[in-house]
């Protein structure tokens, strides 16, 4: 089992760190010369770690999907579905952001209604909201898998030369995007499993393995 403290330190301790420095590896090169990094291997780091995000976020939007729709919030449960659908390989920055601020009023809704002592989960939606469970354990998981992608990115951007390229840089602002902002939103998200799964356990609907291990 995952100490959820320990697990969010861990995550911040990885997207707060500062860039890897590709001087530990080789000599610097000069500038205009180029080396072995170029703004083309940021790109690719980039796409790799964008796309190991979206895996993540798309595990988090159809939980939450599920565990809306069961305690009442259908409208929202649609809209995370179809946020979840539109998400690929090669997101922007932009539709990042409206991922991650779709999941969080989504948080804020389905905590109010786990708080609403007027919520009640008919069988059906007892099973939605433990799918959503799994799901929601799973996906903060894979945000915690992102080390290796952050880094290999970080190093990538620190190498090519492109930091104060503003044309370049402007081209990496998903990755930056993702760096800056996952210590928060796994907060959150950790948050909202917490206390889903303390819900759950107060309303005889089962825990799967997952979301325990997310804990």
């Amino acid at each position: 089992m995952i100490n959820r403290k320990l697990l969010a330190l861990a995550v911040a301790a990885v997207f707060a760190a500062p860039a890897i420095s590709v001087a530990q590896f080789k000599l610097p090169s000069l500038p205009g010369t180029g080396g072995s990094a170029s703004s083309s291997d940021a790109a690719a780091q980039q796409d790799q770690l964008v796309n190991a995000y979206v895996g993540a976020d798309k595990e988090v939007l159809a939980a939450q999907s599920k565990m809306a729709d069961a305690v009442g919030l259908k409208d929202r449960a649609a809209q995370l579905q179809a946020t979840s659908d539109a998400l690929g390989a090669g997101a922007t920055k932009e539709s990042l952001e409206q991922s991650e601020t779709m999941q969080s009023e989504a948080s804020q809704e389905i905590q109010a209604k786990l708080k609403d002592g007027n919520t009640k989960l008919d069988a059906a939606g007892k099973k939605k909201f433990s799918e959503g469970l799994g799901l929601l354990g799973r996906g903060i998981a894979k945000y915690a898998n992102l080390k290796g992608p952050i880094a290999n990115f970080q190093s990538a951007v620190s190498g090519s030369g492109v930091t104060g390229a503003l044309g370049a840089a402007s081209k990496l602002n998903a990755g930056r995007y993702i760096v800056t902002s996952t210590p928060g939103h796994v907060k959150n998200l950790s948050s909202t499993l917490s206390n889903a799964v303390s819900y759950a356990k107060s309303n005889d609907i089962p825990v799967p393995a997952d979301a325990t291990a997310a804990l």
